[in-house]
């Protein structure tokens, strides 16, 4: 079988001490292909530079909600300068987060649109980050983007935190949602309706290491190695064998990001 982590920050110091040891267990678990998105200027070109040095290992580019405040646009000639290289796959993380930060929401709304344009530019899929915003996220999406740019704009909802008729509208704009640990939660009751009901075509699988681990490996550092875990859990929620999850949700990510 063979996974995709489409989300794990390799760039973390708390990989450094054995971060060639880690994308080997996910290799010899299955997984071929492992995203590490940016969170500012600096971690993008730590993420590319990463993609560079390991084979199955790809970047995102891009400013996290958390980091609006740093972000200045003449930065946008630096990123796209990495670009240029071609394991760089995506633009994000991007996003908008009211929970950590509700003293900068229309700085975070502004970087947002600027970095939503970006990825249209360059037709690169974007990966979003929502955490109790997710009715303003999609409402700049909605608002900021014509019919005709919908067909360059794809993406997936990282950690997805709607209900079910948020994923289905995700799903109706052509949006992924991201299924990660925290689906394999016991109390995890909204998780469970959303991906036990949302088709599998629309699911890709990620860690969001070092945080979020499954179940089995709370308080310990999450890594890639785990994706067949979450895996397991959307077989058993979609009622399939995990060798259907590992092909779809595979193919649904290849498609998305578009690997070289």
């Amino acid at each position: 079988m063979e996974f995709v982590d489409t989300h794990c920050h390799l760039t973390l110091d708390t990989y450094d001490e054995d971060l060639a040891e880690v994308i080997d267990r996910a290799s010899l678990n299955g997984i071929s292909h492992i995203i590490v998105p940016g969170l500012d200027l600096a971690s993008s070109r730590q993420a590319v530079e990463l993609s560079v040095r390991f084979r199955g290992v790809y970047a995102a580019v891009g400013v996290h909600p958390e980091e609006a405040a740093g972000f200045t646009e003449n930065e946008l000639r630096s990123f796209e300068d990495l670009l240029t290289c071609e394991k760089v796959v995506a633009i994000g993380e991007i996003g908008l987060d009211y929970y950590h930060r509700q003293d900068q929401i229309e700085l975070q709304k502004d970087v947002l649109k600027v970095f939503l344009s970006f990825a249209v530019k360059h037709k690169k899929p974007v990966i979003l980050h929502s955490r109790e915003s997710l009715d303003d996220l999609f409402g700049i999406i909605e608002n900021e983007f014509t019919l005709s740019h919908r067909c360059v704009f794809r993406g997936v909802f990282h950690a997805f935190e709607g209900a079910l008729p948020d994923a289905i509208k995700a799903a109706g704009m052509g949006l992924s949602v991201g299924a990660g640990g925290p689906v394999t939660y016991k109390n995890a009751h909204k998780k469970h309706a959303v991906f036990s009901k949302i088709g599998l075509n629309h699911i890709v699988l990620e860690t969001d290491g070092p945080f979020l681990s499954p179940q089995a490996y709370r308080g310990k550092r999450n890594e890639p190695s785990f994706v067949p875990v979450i895996a397991e859990k959307i077989a058993e929620l979609q009622h399939c064998d995990i060798k259907e999850v590992a092909s779809t949700t595979t193919s649904n990510a290849n498609s998305l990001f578009n690997w070289i």
